[in-house]
């Protein structure tokens, strides 16, 4: 008789299912050994026999099993998102990165923040100093009530030059604090402070040697013992953050020494050790994909910029940070030239005059950005408004009366244009700080023009040679510079200073 093999029992033989089987409504498991093959039970046990024996070998072995996690990014930014909410330092320093740029961060972004806000990291003084940096800036977009406690602690645990002389590795890190406490001071219209922090940046800057990046010379400061030995950069993106961080410096320097009437602090001088050879500065990525080829040198960079012997045909291939140093070296000439202006500089000042214009026509135009992000769209704003208020400051001493065609008012006429080509105006609400200088020079430009289209009309008319810009349209002009000024003015107290000003001038009336 046949015997039923899984539940161990005799049984009638009747199929597909003996009558045990379909009585204790187990039909399902009623299995007859004299078929072709295995059983699908059978097989079911060979199987996990191997699992069994597969996990045990496993086991066995020295080496652990790894799983993945297939939502393991999804969690960690859940988690950034709560450590967010339960850090207010995490909002202060997101509010920053925002606005970054309009600084002078220089630095690569997620590799700094890789150094310094992770665990392993948080033991560099350095990276501290510039970590409570951005905390105040932070604070200041976010009108946070400590602000004043945020700076005072940044400005406590500034270094000294001794100690940065024991830690030279440190220097890049310093300076780029420097330069942001500078901004801030210049943005808050603490002119004196922010030139301070400007001239403590330049002065790491040299003793750094950050002017002589791969210079085909040899420095003359390289024994100096003020000098800064800073070790070999430890791949091209940090040499690329060295280039971009000197040159972010150069701008400042040069820009805002015009505006307080001083010499610049980087005197690119031969003869002192300090001319600048440092190639132009590239997108920091650009670093990494296309690096300099290791015998690349460079040398007299800004004085061959200056001759015109670099040319200007590659202009919109360069990085916008490099348009930036080369319009404020044109606004720093200019602003020189014109206030030695007098006979005997007619020839430098015509061949500057074309330098500036050459340079004009080479920029891509302002629509080129349209559709950019907001932060590469003020810094192009940035550099055509400089390049404009260059031929301001050039043209100047020489215009004797404001009419439609002089340089100075064609300048003006530029920049506000160029405010016309902004999609949305809102992305001026925070721009560099410099922008309220040279906005309230083009505003100066066009009120002059207001002011002497309305005199020579009460004089009794003009002649064509004289005739001035329509005045609906210089109105038109005046109300776009102070509509743009009027969106960065409620985090500057420099652009609302500009803006006070100017209205309080009979010029504005």
């Amino acid at each position: 008789m046949p015997v039923h093999r899984r539940r161990k029992m005799r049984c009638d033989g009747q199929r597909p299912a003996c009558s045990q089987c379909v009585r204790a409504e187990r039909a399902e498991d009623c299995e007859y050994l004299d078929g072709p093959g295995p059983t699908p039970n059978q097989m079911l046990e060979t199987r996990i026999a191997e699992i069994e024996g597969r996990i045990a070998q496993i086991t066995a072995e020295s080496a652990p099993l790894t799983l993945v996690d297939p939502y393991a990014i999804w969690r960690q930014r859940q988690a950034n998102a709560e450590q967010s909410r339960r850090d207010p330092m995490q909002a202060l320093v997101q509010s920053f990165f925002q606005n970054a740029p309009e600084f002078g961060f220089f630095l690569h972004i997620s590799r700094f923040l890789d150094r310094v806000f992770y665990p392993s990291a948080t033991g560099a003084h350095s990276l501290r100093i510039l970590r409570n940096v951005i905390h105040l800036i932070g604070a200041k977009l976010l009108n946070d009530p400590q602000e004043q406690a945020y700076l005072t602690r940044a400005l406590q645990q500034m270094p000294t030059a001794t100690a940065l002389r024991d830690d030279p590795a440190s220097a890049l890190y310093v300076m780029q604090a420097e330069v942001l406490l500078a901004n801030y001071f210049y943005n808050g219209g603490r002119q004196l402070e922010g030139v301070y922090h400007t001239n403590a940046a330049v002065s790491i800057a040299i003793a750094s040697r950050l002017h002589m990046i791969r210079s085909s010379r040899r420095s003359r400061t390289a024994a100096d013992a003020n000098t800064y030995s800073l070790p070999m950069p430890v791949d091209t993106l940090e040499e690329g953050e060295r280039i971009n961080g000197f040159w972010t410096v150069f701008i400042l320097d040069r820009c805002w020494a015009m505006a307080s009437g001083s010499a610049p602090a980087f005197t690119d001088d031969e003869a002192m050790g300090t001319q600048i050879d440092t190639p132009w500065p590239m997108d920091l990525t650009h670093y990494q994909t296309h690096p300099f080829p290791s015998d690349f040198r460079s040398s007299r960079t800004v004085k061959s910029f200056i001759a015109g012997t670099d040319g200007d045909a590659n202009m919109a291939t360069q990085s916008l940070l490099a348009m930036q140093a080369k319009a404020a070296i044109l606004y720093e000439g200019a602003t020189r030239l014109a206030s030695r202006y007098g006979p005997s500089s007619h020839s430098s000042f015509r061949a500057l005059d074309d330098r500036i214009e050459r340079f004009k026509q080479a920029l891509p135009r302002m629509e080129r950005f349209n559709s950019a992000p907001a932060d590469i769209v003020r810094a192009a704003l940035l550099t055509h408004t400089l390049v404009q208020c260059a031929s301001i400051q050039l043209h100047t001493p020489v215009v004797q009366q404001m009419t439609a065609n002089s340089p100075t008012y064609e300048a003006a006429h530029a920049a506000v244009r160029n405010l016309r080509h902004l999609n949305d105006i809102r992305v001026l609400s925070c721009v560099n700080p410099f922008m309220g200088i040279l906005w309230a020079s083009v505003a100066r430009v066009i009120s002059q023009g207001i002011a002497t289209g309305r005199r020579l009309r009460a004089a009794g008319g003009t002649t064509p040679s004289q005739s001035p810009p329509d005045e609906s349209t210089l109105l038109s002009e005046l109300r776009r510079i102070l509509e743009a000024m009027e969106q960065n003015a409620p985090m500057s107290p420099l652009m609302s200073a500009q803006i006070a000003l100017f209205r309080s001038s009979p010029r504005s009336s």
